[in-house]
């Protein structure tokens, strides 16, 4: 398990907030990494659950929680790939433009914090690689069995299984729901109404 770096994020987020367009938003709400004028932004999420899509083929790269920072990257460098933030539950937080962020971070000496915190999201990025490029389709649903088995009960209860994993692997919808519902006559894991309810010692391979 990867530690979120949670000191060189709040001494990030106490210098932001002082110029952050602060928000308050309910689940579902679908926000965009730019603002009006095109420029990119940081989001500062103090509450709630969020998913993040790559906009090109729609891919659930992560559902994250609060407290978070997205789109600091953006001060280094602006990417051309677009992304597509979806609330999952209620969320609160606030907003800058990069450029801004820039010149607060640079103002107040904060360049450590925002490489430490850049460098755990770019390892977050390397584990998810490396637990589905190259792997098998059940070694896919299995780690987001269990991704999705370290949320909170109220998350889980939100979230549909299929829809989740398939929109997360790419994986056909027939081929999860078959493998689920043998996970399910094994009792290695249970689920109710689509949604998952626990997940015991799964197998590692199928």
């Amino acid at each position: 398990m990867i530690t979120k770096p949670l000191t060189p994020l709040e001494a990030i987020r106490s210098r932001l907030v002082e110029v952050g367009n602060k928000f308050t938003l309910p689940a579902d709400s679908e926000l965009s990494m730019f603002n009006e004028h095109n420029e990119p932004l940081i989001w500062f999420f103090s509450e709630g659950s969020i998913i993040l899509h790559r906009e090109t083929d729609e891919l659930l790269m992560e559902l994250v929680s609060a407290p978070t920072l997205l789109g600091l990257a953006n001060i280094f460098q602006t990417t051309p790939i677009k992304y597509r933030l979806v609330t999952q539950t209620d969320c609160q937080g606030f907003t800058v433009p990069a450029h801004l962020a820039s010149e607060i971070i640079e103002r107040n000496r904060l360049w450590q914090q925002a490489c430490h915190w850049t460098s755990y999201v770019v390892r977050g990025l390397e584990r998810r690689d490396s637990r589905f490029i190259g792997t098998t389709t059940y070694s896919q649903i299995r780690v987001t069995l269990l991704i999705m088995d370290s949320w909170s009960f109220d998350l889980r209860a939100r979230i549909g299984v299929i829809s989740f994993i398939q929109k997360r692997t790419k994986i056909s919808r027939s081929v999860i729901a078959e493998i689920l519902s043998a996970l399910r006559k094994g009792n290695y894991i249970e689920m109710d109404k689509g949604k998952l309810v626990s997940v015991g010692r799964l197998p590692t391979s199928y």
